[in-house]
């Protein structure tokens, strides 16, 4: 009620000589105006539900449950939205999206067939994927061993994916089907089947209730969305995607969750039911009528309970601020310590983690060298080849990721006085081979020198930058370097002649694990995002920018000059 009522420092305030029966008649014309505008102002939209838990399901109250349906629930609650939620299977409410009988199914795989049916929200609340289980002492630990083996499953995504998969045409299962997820476990546990395919999101609740394990095999990621019918207005969709945004948090994580359970339980519970307009209208009457009664009140006292009421009034918020202040103080400093204690575990982690992947990968990478140079069938040779170059790819981006997570858990770096000139030409003769086999050239005319003070890391700036280049840039076409002197800095340009980046992924390139679409290229994803935190240490700054003379892409690194 203190959204609507004012309190009663603040109704004291409002004491003036108005006219008695023109003011009450005033303030109750106002109300019954803007309740029964209001009244019939709610959009009503109507929901599939159907068991996916932990994601979306209802509970055995009937009350809808997971995630998405707390995430919507929270949207709703702040967009003034009511939601009717329809029970039904997972086929029932995409045959009901179809022909705009419910307006919104949640949790719903971004995958071209749904795009092509309904519209998605772009904003991805949740990425799930398919895992497969086995019981413990099964002797299966990898694809290979599920050959001539039972697999249960259910008729989902991950199974339709797993069955077509390419690599595995030659492979003889056994499927069973399963009425759930549960049954699957069920089954496993009782040794009833060899295998299973559930999905992360069930997995991760569910699998401590039985003696399992996972295989190392991922089954077709896919982003987790809401879907809307064409029939529903795409302002919907819209809205759903900026409120997803600004509950994402700068760590990636989804902040929705209400302060505390009964809170939540209370509006769930609530968003059930639908006052009917003439209780609406009731409540209205009545409350306006209260407010009347309030305000006729709180004039009827002196200017000293006034005064006096403001300044206890503020007494108490002063004191409650001193409380909150000290025990914000509190949780900082702990936080501090905890995230200090995590760093030097994920540092840690990050060592003992690159140790144990380098290891096994090296060995292969030997054995690999040596099978390739004794055999002779060319087809055998053709397989060791590939298996070469997807090792030394995982090898590459265990030193990447290992790089970059030491780079971001450094905040300072010891800087000497180096020519940036020299700098470029050690990368570019270093990348000559890379340059030659493309019969590409790099043009770069340095007319001074250029010192800075750098770490040695700003190596790796420019001859990842460069290496894109050459990747994403055709056959005998030419890359241009310069240096320019612009006040206190040196601003280094790398532009190249490929197909340039869409504006649209241009702010996320230098995120981890992000890449521009480019087809038939090879890489980690990482390259860019090291690139970043380097230039950042050194209070440097990097951004794209599309070329003005030609088509193609130029990257700009800015870089403090040597103090004087």
């Amino acid at each position: 009620m203190n959204g609507r009522y004012p309190r009663s420092d603040e109704s004291i305030k409002i004491k003036k000589k108005i006219p008695f029966r023109p003011f009450v008649v005033f303030i109750l014309f106002s109300f019954l105006l803007i309740t029964c505008a209001g009244a019939n102002s709610t959009m009503e939209l109507k929901v599939g539900i159907y068991p996916n838990e932990p994601l979306i399901s209802q509970d055995k109250n009937g009350i809808p449950v997971g995630l998405y349906a707390d995430i919507l629930g929270s949207i709703a609650i702040k967009e003034g939205w009511e939601l009717e939620y329809i029970p039904g299977t997972l086929n029932q409410n995409y045959e009901r999206l179809d022909n705009g009988s419910i307006d919104i199914l949640p949790a719903v795989p971004y995958i071209p067939e749904m795009e092509q049916r309904y519209l998605l929200t772009s904003e991805a609340v949740y990425t799930d994927w398919g895992i497969v289980y086995t019981y413990r002492g099964s002797g299966i630990n990898s694809m290979n061993d599920l050959n001539e083996k039972r697999i249960a499953h259910v008729d989902d995504l991950f199974y339709e994916n797993f069955n077509t998969s390419p690599g595995n045409s030659n492979s003889n299962y056994s499927f069973i089907s399963a009425g759930s997820y549960v049954e699957i476990f069920e089954l496993l546990d009782n040794r009833e089947v060899d295998a299973g395919i559930i999905p992360r999101s069930y997995g991760e609740v569910h699998e401590d209730q039985f003696e399992l394990q996972k295989i190392p095999f991922v089954i077709s990621p896919t982003d987790m969305v809401f879907a809307l019918s064409y029939y529903t207005d795409s302002e919907i969709a819209r809205q759903i995607d900026a409120d997803i945004s600004q509950m994402i948090t700068e760590n990636g994580t989804i902040h929705y969750m209400q302060d505390n359970t009964a809170e939540e339980d209370t509006e769930n519970n609530l968003s059930t039911w639908e006052s009917p307009s003439w209780l609406k209208f009731s409540v209205g009457i009545g409350g306006g009528l209260l407010l009347i009664f309030v305000i006729l009140s709180l004039t009827l006292r002196n200017k000293v309970e006034e005064k006096t009421y403001e300044l206890n009034s503020k007494n108490r918020e002063l004191e409650v601020e001193i409380r909150e202040r000290k025990i914000a103080e509190e949780k900082l400093k702990q936080y501090s310590l905890d995230l200090k204690t995590s760093n030097e575990l994920k540092d840690l982690f990050t060592d003992i983690l690159r140790h144990d992947l380098i290891n096994p990968a090296t060995v292969i990478k030997g054995y690999v060298e040596f099978l390739i140079e004794v055999e002779e069938e060319s087809r055998k040779k053709e397989a060791l080849e590939a298996i070469e170059r997807n090792n030394k790819k995982l090898i590459e981006l265990i030193e990447n990721a290992a790089h970059l997570a030491k780079l971001e858990n450094t905040d300072e770096m010891t800087f000497e006085t180096f020519d940036l000139k020299d700098i470029i030409e050690d990368v570019i003769n270093h990348l000559e081979p890379k340059l030659e086999e493309k019969d590409m050239t790099i043009t770069f005319n340095p007319t001074g020198n250029y010192p800075a003070d750098v770490n040695t890391t700003i190596e790796d700036v420019f001859s990842n930058i460069i290496s894109n280049a050459i990747k994403y840039s055709p056959t005998g076409s030419n890359i241009y370097v310069s240096v320019k002197d612009v006040d206190d800095a040196w601003k280094i340009l790398i532009s190249d002649e490929g197909e340039g980046i869409p504006d649209a992924e241009k702010p996320f390139i230098f995120d981890r694990f992000k890449r521009a679409h480019k087809v038939n290229i090879k890489g980690t994803g990482i390259g860019l995002a090291i690139v970043k935190r380097i230039v950042d240490l050194h209070e440097g700054s990097v951004d794209v920018l599309d070329r003005d003379d030609r088509k193609g892409t130029t990257f700009r690194v800015t870089l403090q000059k040597t103090k004087i």
